[in-house]
């Protein structure tokens, strides 16, 4: 769980620095031409003798500029929330990140299955506009550190993540006439840089994205963000398989008291094996962002992934065991391995300055389907409740800055 939820952070959940152009309004009566005139004559005349008044009232009083400021920081901060505002942007940003994930099996029982994990990220981005059209270049590198006792084998608390890099050409499309929804392609490279990915035989993962953005003004009640995601991805590996090959015959198998560390039956081609590397991914997923004041964001999510992995034996193959589970299904099955996930999100967002902002979010991660007494149920996408000590759900508490 931990490695993947970086992802998710990474392209939903960001700073801001200003609100989205607002969305065409509904179209005013056509028998009062005349009425229009005159009511967005006034209505600018209004709102330009109200901006007057507030910009001189700043020029005499700088601590009353600087509160005005600070009560919309959202409109002033560093990084961008939508697409479209990120495409008014230029040079170098430099965000850092502190989250801190309970798990819910904290509360269940935490003398067994306590689970607080801290996860500090660094990412740099570079903002460019070349033929008029603006790219963001970016890197990204975060580690998880478990302060509780680490559900691992080997008991490691510290663990950092591959490097991830980035290109994306934010709100390229946009058809600002009708609808007003933006086009955002996107593609990522990812760098092996863990002992997990060299085990895995990982050269790389090569990811391509697509997001569909919408923002309105709803009035009294504030404005929203919505998007749609979709993407796919690629990995490239030297293995099928994720283990451990046996080692040839110079290869060091003691340390230096002559106790074994790699042990390998003669018959076998991996002395261990975690199953088989993921081939191909893809993903579908959508969020709202709610900016209920110059401060405050709600915001939710939801993205479903369907992973195949590579295949070790095709379908059909007879050497493959043939005998059935409790349920009656094969133990074990040819081509392509296949597996699904669902992420949500739900939470609130204040952007304490321009540079600033605290998060605090409930996350879940788990399979969209659990077996209940031989039958296929749909879970809950939110909450974890048919099993909470599984710290699938995490309660957080995010800080990020950003300059």
């Amino acid at each position: 769980m931990k490695r993947l939820l970086s992802a998710v952070l990474t392209a939903v959940i960001v700073p801001a620095i200003a609100l989205a152009d607002a969305a065409p309004t509904a179209a005013q009566p056509e028998n009062s031409e005349q009425a229009q005139q005159t009511t967005t004559t006034t209505t600018t005349t209004t709102t330009e003798s109200k901006d007057e008044k507030k910009d001189d009232k700043a020029a005499k009083d700088p601590k009353a500029a600087a509160a005005a400021q600070q009560q919309n920081a959202l409109a002033n901060a560093v990084q961008a929330r939508t697409p479209e505002e990120q495409a008014k942007q230029s040079g170098f940003q430099f965000a850092f990140g502190l989250d801190h994930y309970i798990g819910t099996g904290t509360f269940i029982n935490p003398q067994y299955y306590a689970s607080l994990t801290a996860a500090p990220s660094l990412s740099a981005t570079y903002l460019f506009h070349p033929g008029g059209v603006t790219l963001a270049a970016s890197g990204r590198v975060i580690a998880y550190y478990e302060y509780t006792l680490p559900d691992t084998p080997n008991g490691r608390r510290f663990f950092p993540q591959d490097i991830r890099l980035g290109l994306v050409a934010p709100s390229i499309l946009r058809d600002k006439a009708v609808t007003g929804i933006g086009f955002t392609p996107s593609v990522g490279l990812t760098i092996p840089a863990t002992q997990e990915s060299f085990t895995a035989g990982m050269i790389t993962t090569v990811s391509l994205g697509a997001a569909v953005t919408r923002s309105f003004n709803a009035g009294p009640i504030g404005s929203f963000d919505l998007r749609v995601t979709g993407g796919a991805s690629k990995g490239v590996y030297t293995s099928p398989v994720n283990g451990i090959r046996k080692p040839n015959a110079s290869a060091t198998t003691r340390d230096a008291l002559g106790t074994a560390v790699l042990v390998c039956r003669d018959s076998d081609v991996f002395c261990v094996s975690n199953g088989a590397n993921p081939n191909f991914a893809l993903s579908l997923g959508g969020n709202v962002n709610w900016r209920i004041t110059g401060n405050l964001i709600a915001f939710g999510g939801y993205t479903y992934s369907h992973t195949f992995r590579e295949q070790l034996a095709a379908v059909g193959d007879p050497t493959i065991p043939q005998a059935l589970d409790s349920n009656g299904n094969p133990v074990a099955q040819g081509g392509l391995g296949e597996a699904d996930v669902t992420r949500t999100f739900l939470g609130l967002s204040y952007q304490l300055n321009e540079h600033y902002n605290l998060d605090f979010y409930m996350y879940t991660e788990q399979t969209p389907l659990v077996r209940k007494d031989a039958v296929w149920a749909v879970r809950f996408p939110l909450g974890s409740f048919d099993n909470a000590a599984s710290n699938n759900t995490s309660v957080v508490v995010s800080l990020g800055a950003a300059y």
